[in-house]
């Protein structure tokens, strides 16, 4: 009988029942039965659970030793009252206290609008702990209610547990929207854009020249009419960069002075790098030890906002 029949749950039956008139009843009733074994006492044999009830009633004195598996582990559990309320109590507590909040945190720009939020979330019914019944609804009710005080706000759950950001008005950076094309700055390979806003007018893994236009402020509707577009966002290129240093000899061993160029090439090469830019590859071309002094080549890979000037 195969491993999976047992681990889901068979009966195990025992009757001194001879194999000749089994045979003859398996195959009138078209049970399936496995591993019958024969004994001095009898005969036993595997069958599913669900044929127990008519082969009870057809052969007499047959009875079940054991349910093997998951079905019999669950009909043992059955026999004990306290077990099954037990689970079905611990059942009803992991549901319950999942669904609870019991801690609101916050997290923002002023102390005043935090005590504001907490005042207005009770009003509102939330005051810990309480039944996580719809997050999104308490969040537009919350913004609603205070969309003179607060400029942007952002509600998230981890556990038990509401978070709150939130921005005021007082301190919110409102960019206006422009509707200038973004333009490659140097030459590149697009690998990702940050679009918000525009028409992209070439694709990841197209090389493009500086002076192209990327991300157009014109977008050709079904009647073959141009739309102005306001145009937002960054466009991230591979560009490239030579750099060469040089350092008087010194009385260190040659590799930390190799070490010391090679720091000091990567310093330069990600000088002008801003935020989210960096070195993606290092490729040594050259190192030389000349009289007096060595020197290193190095071509250098980078990922860079190609639209923004620097």
């Amino acid at each position: 009988m195969k491993r999976e029949r047992l681990i889901l749950g068979m009966d195990k039956w025992e009757t001194a029942l001879d194999s000749a008139r089994l045979y003859r009843l398996v195959k009138k009733h078209n049970w399936s039965i496995y591993e019958l074994q024969t004994s001095k006492q009898g005969i036993t044999f595997y069958a599913p659970v669900y044929e127990r009830k008519e082969i009870a009633r057809v052969i007499e004195h047959a009875h079940v030793v054991t349910t093997t598996g998951m079905v019999g582990f669950l009909f043992r559990q059955m026999k004990r009252p306290f077990r099954i309320i037990s689970v079905m109590i611990s059942c009803c507590l992991w549901f319950g206290l999942s669904h609870t909040i019991f801690e609101i945190t916050m997290s923002g720009d002023k102390e005043e609008s935090k005590q504001l939020i907490t005042k207005t979330l009770n009003e509102m019914g939330y005051e810990p702990p309480f039944y996580d019944a719809d997050m999104e609804k308490m969040k537009l009710d919350l913004k609603k209610r205070l969309e003179n005080e607060i400029a942007w706000m952002e509600v998230s759950k981890n556990g038990s547990q509401y978070h709150i950001q939130f921005t005021t008005k007082e301190f919110a950076t409102i960019t206006p929207l422009q509707q200038h094309e973004l333009i490659a700055q140097k030459d590149g390979v697009i690998e990702h854009f940050e679009i918000q806003h525009g028409n992209k007018l070439v694709a990841i893994n197209d090389y493009v020249h500086a002076g192209d236009v990327l991300v157009s402020n014109l977008l050709t509707d079904s009647s073959n009419k141009e739309q102005n577009l306001y145009v937002k966002g960054k466009v991230y290129a591979y560009t490239w960069k030579e750099v060469h240093v040089e350092m008087p000899k010194s009385e260190l061993a040659k590799p930390f002075q190799f070490y010391q160029l090679l720091f000091t090439a990567r310093r330069e090469a990600s000088h002008d790098l801003r935020k989210d830019e960096k070195i993606y590859k290092e490729n040594i071309l050259q190192f030389q030890d000349n009289t007096g002094t060595i020197s290193m080549d190095i071509h250098y890979t980078l990922l860079e906002d190609i639209t923004t000037p620097k």
